[in-house]
């Protein structure tokens, strides 16, 4: 893989916007041991959040005919990647908690469209595992993205292996397909057809990755970029709502105040004064 991407402050608008306009949920799952006799098989992507004990945790991980064996020390604290392959406790003993990867791989898919970034073809990453000083990054939605985006700033060395993982879910790819099909426009059933599988399918996954209906998502995604374009362009409203798929500028104007309340340039003036 290539040298992390540096992001941009103007570039990562569309990414913080998104990160903005989600709730505090929570990241992590219920809490399970790890312990001598444990084992398991992956069957996806996964990232566990980790804290050791005091005896330390050794593992051994197999797949694709290989066995990987993992010794972590005392008190170690960090996140384990993992992709399709078996896990067995060795020795030891970890506390961990699953980490719900679907909202770190909808956010990457955002800052990689921000950077026009297309993943390069690597060698298939089975596992890593990354250690973390903070007591958790974990603790709500807010706070995980809010580290995923500090280490795409920093591109930390580390980071790269949780953005390999996160670039093979289904989520990302799909978030990626809608950002691109989103200037388009068009039905979610024609969305469907290009992506490859049925209408009610897609829908099925839409909602899986983006948490409800993809026409809602797409609409806000278009509003948020229309709002952008205004505050930092010159252009008239109907320019900005022709570009953007809207029928009229009155189309785009109804659509903000029914979701916000505000006309567009009301909300323009808001973002300009709140940026002075």
């Amino acid at each position: 893989m290539g040298g992390p991407a540096i992001l941009r402050p103007s570039s990562l608008r569309p990414a913080v916007c998104a990160v903005m306009a989600m709730s505090e949920n929570e990241m992590l799952n219920s809490a399970f041991t790890l312990e001598v006799g444990f084992s398991t098989q992956v069957q996806a992507q996964a990232l566990w959040w980790m804290e050791c004990g005091d005896a330390g945790c050794s593992l051994r991980l197999s797949g694709d005919g290989q066995i990987m064996p993992i010794v972590l020390p005392a008190a170690w604290r960090g996140v384990l990647v993992l992709d399709r392959l078996s896990l067995e406790v060795i020795e030891g003993a970890a506390r961990c908690q699953e980490v719900r990867l679907l909202v770190l791989a909808k956010l990457q898919a955002f800052i990689d469209e921000s950077q026009n970034i297309e993943p390069p073809v690597a060698d298939v990453l089975r596992w890593a595992y990354i250690p973390l000083t903070d007591a958790s990054p974990f603790e709500g939605r807010r706070a995980v993205e809010g580290w995923l985006l500090g280490q795409s700033l920093l591109g930390h060395e580390s980071s790269l292996q949780l953005v390999t993982l996160l670039r093979r879910t289904e989520c990302y790819w799909l978030i990626r397909f809608l950002l691109a099909e989103s200037l388009a426009g068009g039905k979610v059933q024609d969305l469907g057809e290009r992506y490859g599988v049925s209408c009610s399918h897609f829908r099925r996954l839409c909602r899986s990755a983006l948490g409800h209906a993809a026409k809602t998502e797409l609409r806000d995604w278009r509003m948020a970029r229309s709002l952008l374009e205004a505050a930092q362009s010159r252009k008239s409203l109907t320019e900005i709502a022709l570009s953007n798929g809207y029928a009229s500028s009155s189309h785009f104007s109804n659509e903000i105040r029914v979701l916000l309340g505000v006309s567009p340039r009301e909300l323009s003036n808001i973002m300009n004064d709140a940026i002075k």
